[in-house]
């Protein structure tokens, strides 16, 4: 059997549909296998993930079929306490035909012609905790492949959205944000994100060129103390242009799914939708609180749970690393427990020497 070859380049707009269809063929194996799916428009929805999206595809040269994606999301961020340039390296999917080490190899030879003509500080990468087939190849350290140096796990837990909770009390008052607040939430989610290490910096600007597509203002709120504020926390749908589509469910699941959608049908829990349906989630996103305050933070996140519950929602996402201090915080939920190894990629000889600051990966984009 002749093996396929295979020519990379940039992915292009009339790409958009082969992009879609590639990510619902391909999906992420698991007790509940999911498909991380872009409709209507996979590059619409890029957006959210970076300031920019370089989007890569290998193509078969015989079929000219789509044979696998990844793409480069390039935005500022605080390395070392310092705005540098970062990409995050995401949404790597191949066709089953098309998976063997001398594609992947290539694939990385063309990702880092990529990097010489655009070099970015550092690139970061996660990994699924459970998908050890990446995490014996792409991290391995194989011959040809790019270096991936670990940088601990990051807890991802869907949170349920089950029975209402009492609120929490703390020393402050949450409310929701209007724009009048934007400036103020600008300046005090650079200022605590740059004691973390790979956080996102952003502008005011980043209200107004989709880098928030479908959050409202509203949507986030805010934890102050004699008017000032001293906590972040969002309420990010994205289900709008992301979704995350039921597989199948496999092993346990085979079982307490029907379970749990009869305990539904006498309940305030949302019923999980049959095999093909769709997830419906949203992210605990802009998390932030000073002085890493973990009283604030489970009050601002008890408010949070309590908006989210009747909104017809399973469950919400937040991200946490493992030595994050605010991480306790999840553990006043039944969740379900999900995470993936955080990675930074050497692309150069030398690699950019880290501080040991917490890193921080912002749950909506992922």
């Amino acid at each position: 059997m002749i093996m396929p070859y295979l020519t990379f380049q940039a992915a292009c707009r009339d790409d958009d549909e082969a992009l879609r269809q590639l990510l619902r063929d391909n999906p992420m194996q698991g007790g509940i296998s999911v498909s991380f799916c872009r409709e209507p428009s996979y590059f619409d929805a890029c957006s959210v993930q970076g300031e920019t999206a370089d989007v890569f595809v290998g193509k078969d040269t015989r079929t000219g079929a789509l044979a696998g994606v990844g793409a480069r999301y390039g935005f500022p961020a605080f390395i070392n306490g310092e705005i540098r340039s970062l990409a995050y390296l995401a949404d790597l999917r191949v066709q089953a035909a098309y998976r063997n080490g001398v594609h992947l190899r290539r694939a990385y030879d063309f990702l880092r012609q990529q990097h010489q003509k655009q070099p970015y500080a550092i690139y970061t990468s996660m990994i699924l905790k459970d998908n050890q087939t990446a995490l014996r190849t792409i991290a391995s350290a194989r011959a040809g492949l790019p270096p991936y140096h670990a940088q601990g796990l990051v807890h991802t837990p869907m949170l349920l959205l089950a029975w209402q909770k009492p609120p929490i009390q703390a020393d402050c008052t949450v409310r929701r944000a209007t724009m009048q607040d934007w400036s103020q939430i600008v300046s005090f989610l650079n200022r605590e994100y740059a004691r973390f290490q790979f956080a996102p910096y952003y502008r005011e600007a980043d209200w107004f060129n989709h880098r928030f597509r479908g959050l409202n203002m509203d949507d986030i709120y805010l934890a102050c103390r004699d008017g000032v504020i001293i906590g972040t926390l969002a309420l990010w749908q994205q289900s709008a242009f992301r979704q995350i589509r039921v597989a199948d469910y496999q092993g346990v699941w085979r079982w307490l799914c029907p379970m749990y959608n009869a305990l539904a049908m006498f309940s305030s829990l949302t019923p999980l939708p049959e095999q093909g349906g769709i997830l419906r989630c949203a992210y605990l996103a802009l998390a932030a609180v000073e002085h890493d305050d973990l009283n604030v933070f489970r009050a601002l996140l008890r408010h949070v749970y309590r908006v989210a519950c009747g909104k017809g929602l399973h469950y919400l996402v937040g991200s946490l690393h493992e030595r994050h201090p605010l991480l306790p915080a999840f553990n006043d939920y039944a969740k379900i427990d999900a995470g993936g190894y955080l990675f930074t990629v050497q692309f150069d000889n030398e690699m950019l020497a880290l501080d040991g600051r917490v890193p921080f990966v912002e749950a909506a984009a992922l």
